[in-house]
């Protein structure tokens, strides 16, 4: 109806019209076909760049461009050249000069008269306006869009191009990737990911800004011929000006000129920018020795630089400039190893951030948690392999209760015992014969695959990995040493098996805390005041690394008590899952394993198993079909694809299996079924195998282990297990109350009638194990505490005696 005529892309179309009888389409044409097209400018300020100085056509056509999108205007954009890497991208090659017609504050220059001296954001309107009378304007809206902010104050920032000194880098990709083959990078896909494709697509670096602070570029340029000069040394520039300077900052080096050599009428005088600070950064290794001016020689035999860390950003920072000089200069990489830390951010999330107070001030987590704690929170993280970590008071604490009071635990158990028993150890105990005792050359295996394992991912850069082997041993030696061998320290006198237990506890510690020592400072050197003897440094940190000394590891032992470690959690794991406490002694534990080492060695520590699993007896089966019943599922997941249609008829045929023949399968035997004319070899990883226990039967499988637990408690097993809630109760009372662990005491106990009954029949036991002279029945007791027994409760009292 206006009669006017628009050019726009035909997805646009019903965002300028809703309804299609608004407008009539004259033709359609691809984009392409309007490349070179020409237009009038909404402005006149730059009409005469129409035409350039060669004749040919100038600004004002239309070019193609493949970021022009069509989610909103019109399939056409402006485009200016000084004010946008896409837009100047463009005009490469065009012969069109990119003009800027603002200043250094952003405000509009002489060139743009109608708005000169004006902040160009506060003309938006008045543009707006101004084109909307001039009939230019079709249509006036916001539309969101990311933009760039100042990452302080939040203000929107503007493209504005200026001119600027760069290192040529686009042509060196090659040279830049062979340097980075040469680095060993942890994590190791930052090797070929981030920082491999960020330099196969590196373009050349500007290394100039327009700052005052910052170390002055020393080209100087003639003000009459343009030649320019790098000057390489002070020596060089007071050669050329006679002036040697002491100071080499901006205010000083600009007031050095000298006469051009070239021109011969010229002034050189210093360019305006300074160095960007990331070549500063990448100029460390030779600056920090003055290279080349002073040690040449030490920096030749230092270069590259076995190890840096910093985080991920700097794949595009200092790793990044470090890499373009060291290849550019020496065509090696700056250095040879680099551990990539992610970010820590706040719990939420977010960055941490001063304003939004939104983390833990870092001196009071230490003061709150200790730096040990804070430090292996963060070294046993993801944020060690390039990845993000949120930081969490919750994961400091949880550090502090599953490491740190664990360790410390296994340190006092030997500090209070040594010093109950009055026992130095000199380091020495084992030189000349190892201990008799299978549990002592077990820990000191551990120790020893420990400080391999460590050493071993310690070589590899991996920091994660190198704390794994020592948490194992923080277990093994807390849960398992100690505990198997707390009587053999509880035991009176000092016979030659209790003083290996203090030799071999002592040198696993002493070898523990050497090798932690780098990862916890502190809990490590106070361990160490006390372990150390008169020969050893003054500070673990003055201590030589340990190496590993194949002469303590025996693998075959570290074998065997892992095989009884299994067969003792999955005997725990059942109780778990069926509630049953440890307390509660149970009838027997029934063991079948297909593995033949594996059985002789539960056989040869049948005791142990009955003792940690708290079982009267361990009963040894030939075949785990005596402690379940199977049956078999086929695994439609991997036959379906071979069988296609008969698999229905190969299912039906495996749900017939015998007791036999899955136990057959499971021993990996060969076994074959016939479907529909078709074989089928049946094995453990296309059949399910299911196992119903038994009646009073709990059972578990792993591999070629079976466990199952008599879950069936008599009164007599019921009576003992309140025993042992009882000794449970008086013992935490006893730390409670401050008792020593030495400290001998008087019991007196009451309860219902089924107590009483367990008192009188497990009365020795329960002395024995709480350390009581005396202890009595009474029917009453006041001022004692109760302790808990199912669904009973003890009363208690216990006094010095």
């Amino acid at each position: 109806e206006s009669g006017d005529y628009y050019i726009l892309a035909e997805s646009r179309l019903s965002s300028y019209y809703k309804d299609e009888k608004d407008y009539e389409v004259i033709y359609k044409r691809k984009g392409a076909d309007f490349i070179g097209a020409k237009y009038e400018p909404l402005f006149p300020y730059f009409a005469n760049l129409a035409v350039n100085e060669d004749g040919s056509d100038g600004a004002f056509r239309m070019f193609n461009a493949d970021y022009v999108s069509t989610e909103n205007g019109t399939g056409i954009v402006h485009i200016a050249p000084a004010f946008g890497e896409d837009d100047s991208k463009v005009f490469q090659g065009t012969g069109i000069p990119a003009m800027e017609p603002i200043d250094a504050e952003c405000k509009f220059t002489a060139e743009v008269s109608d708005y000169q001296g004006r902040f160009v954001k506060e003309c938006d309107k008045d543009i707006m306006d101004r084109l909307k009378k001039e009939g230019k304007l079709v249509k006036r809206e916001q539309i969101k869009h990311q933009y760039p902010h100042c990452w302080r104050c939040s203000s929107p920032l503007i493209y504005r191009g200026i001119g600027s000194w760069f290192v040529k880098v686009a042509d060196h990709h090659d040279s830049l990737l062979k340097a980075n083959s040469q680095i060993k990078w942890q994590p190791a896909h930052i090797k070929d990911g981030r920082f491999g494709k960020w330099l196969a697509g590196a373009r050349d670096w500007a290394i100039s800004r327009n700052r005052y602070w910052g170390n002055p570029i020393p080209i100087w340029k003639c003000d009459e011929c343009g030649k320019s000069v790098c000057v390489g040394s002070r020596e060089e520039l007071k050669n050329l000006s006679g002036v040697y300077l002491d100071d080499l900052h901006k205010q000083f080096a600009d007031k050095v000129t000298f006469k051009c050599s070239c021109c011969g009428n010229g002034t050189m005088r210093r360019i305006p920018e300074v160095f960007d600070c990331w070549f500063e950064s990448g100029s460390m290794p030779y600056a920090q020795q003055h290279y080349p001016f002073e040690n040449k020689e030490y920096f030749e035999s230092h270069f590259p630089a076995d190890f840096i860390s910093e985080g991920l950003d700097q794949t595009r920072g200092w790793f990044y400039t470090l890499t373009v000089l060291g290849s550019h200069i020496f065509d090696k990489p700056a250095f040879k190893n680099c551990i990539v830390n992610g970010l820590v951010l706040a719990s939420d999330g977010r960055k941490m951030s001063k304003s939004l107070r939104n983390y833990t001030d870092p001196v009071e987590a230490i003061n709150k948690f200790g730096a040990d704690a804070l430090r292996l929170f963060l070294t046993h993280s993801a944020v060690v392999k390039a990845d993000d970590l949120r930081y969490s008071d919750d994961g400091v604490r949880e550090v502090i209760k599953s490491i740190i009071l664990p360790l410390w635990n296994s340190y006092s158990f030997f500090v209070q015992y040594a010093n109950i028993d009055g026992v130095t150890c000199t380091g020495h105990e084992f030189d000349d014969k190892l201990p008799s005792n299978p549990l002592d050359r077990w820990i000191l295996s551990v120790a020893q695959k420990m400080v391999k394992d460590v050493t071993a991912a310690l070589d590899d850069y991996d920091l994660s990995a190198a704390i794994d082997p020592w948490l194992s041993f923080i277990d093994q030696i807390n849960n398992w040493y100690i505990r198997r061998n707390r009587r053999r320290f509880w035991k009176s006198g000092s016979d030659s098996d209790k003083m290996e237990a203090y030799g071999a506890l002592y040198s696993a510690l002493k070898t523990f805390t050497l090798t932690a020592a780098p990862f916890i400072p502190f809990l490590t050197e106070t361990m160490w005041q006390n372990l150390k003897t008169p020969e050893d440094k003054e500070s673990v940190h003055l201590m030589d690394y340990p190496v590993y000394n194949e002469k303590f590891r025996d693998e075959k032992l570290e074998f065997q008590m892992a095989s009884v470690q299994k067969a003792v959690s999955m005997g725990r794991s059942l109780r778990n899952q069926f509630n049953i406490k440890n307390r509660q002694p149970l009838s027997a534990v029934a063991l079948v394993t297909r593995d033949a080492e594996e059985k002789k060695v539960l056989q040869e520590m049948e005791d142990t198993i009955a003792e940690e699993l708290n079982v009267k007896k361990v009963i040894f089966h030939e075949r785990e079909d005596e402690l379940v019943e199977y049956s078999a599922k086929a695994n439609f997941r991997v036959l379906g694809k071979q069988l296609g249609g008969k698999m229905k008829l190969a299912a039906a045929e495996i749900a017939k299996l015998s007791n036999d023949q899955i136990a057959a399968i499971l021993d990996g035997q060969a076994l074959s079924i016939s479907v529909d004319g078709q074989d089928v070899d049946l094995t453990s990883e296309n059949v399910i195998v299911e196992r119903r226990e038994k009646e009073d039967l709990k059972v578990v499988n792993e591999g070629t282990l079976t466990v199952g637990l008599e879950t069936k408690i008599t009164d007599d097993l019921k009576r003992e297990g309140y025993a042992r809630d009882l000794v449970r109760g008086i013992q935490n009372n006893r730390k409670e109350s401050g008792f020593d662990i030495t400290d001998r005491i008087t019991l007196q106990v009451s309860g219902d009638a089924e107590l009483k009954e367990a008192f009188e029949q497990f009365k020795d036991f329960i002395a024995g194990e709480t350390l009581a002279s005396s202890a009595q029945w009474s029917d009453s007791i006041s001022g004692g505490f109760n302790a808990d027994a199912d669904d009973k409760t003890w009363t208690a009292k216990i006094e010095k005696a």
